[in-house]
C-alpha cells in the first residue's frame, strides 16, 4: 500500500515514504512502535492515544503504514505519530506523520459535501 493515495491529502507519498525508511533503517527488530493520534492543534502538551496495537519486533513497514492509512480514515483532522520504543538501551523515538487541521469543534462533525464548480 506504498502508493500515492487522492483520498489521503495529508499523507502525501513522500510522507509514508519517509516513514517507511525509517522503520527500514532505524526501528527494526527491538523496537516496539505505537501509532498514536490526537485531535489538538497544540499537541505538544496534550495526551495522545494509541491507535489499535503496538508492533513488537517489526520487520516489514508495510503493516506499520496500512494501520496509519487507517487511523488517518477514521480520524482524519487529527495528529498522527509514531512513537517507537526500545528498552535495552532505554530510548524512545517521535516522528510526527500529519498534523491536525486547524478546523472548529462545529466543523469537526459536519457532514462533508462534494460542491463541483
Amino acid at each position: 500500500m506504498l502508493m500515492p493515495n487522492q483520498n489521503y491529502p495529508h499523507l502525501s507519498h513522500q510522507v509514508i515514504t519517509d516513514v517507511t525508511k525509517v522503520i527500514d533503517n532505524h526501528l527494526r527488530d527491538d523496537w516496539v512502535i505505537r501509532i498514536e493520534y490526537t485531535d489538538e492543534i497544540e499537541y505538544f502538551n496534550t495526551s495522545w492515544q494509541q491507535w489499535g496495537k503496538a508492533f513488537f519486533k517489526v520487520m516489514e513497514p508495510a503493516e506499520v503504514v496500512d494501520n496509519i492509512y487507517e487511523c488517518h480514515t477514521n480520524n482524519q483532522i487529527c495528529s498522527i505519530r509514531l512513537h517507537a520504543e526500545k528498552f535495552n538501551p532505554v530510548s524512545r523515538f517521535y516522528y510526527s506523520v500529519c498534523q491536525a487541521c486547524p478546523a472548529s469543534k462545529e466543523l469537526k462533525y459536519a457532514p462533508f459535501e462534494l460542491v463541483k464548480k
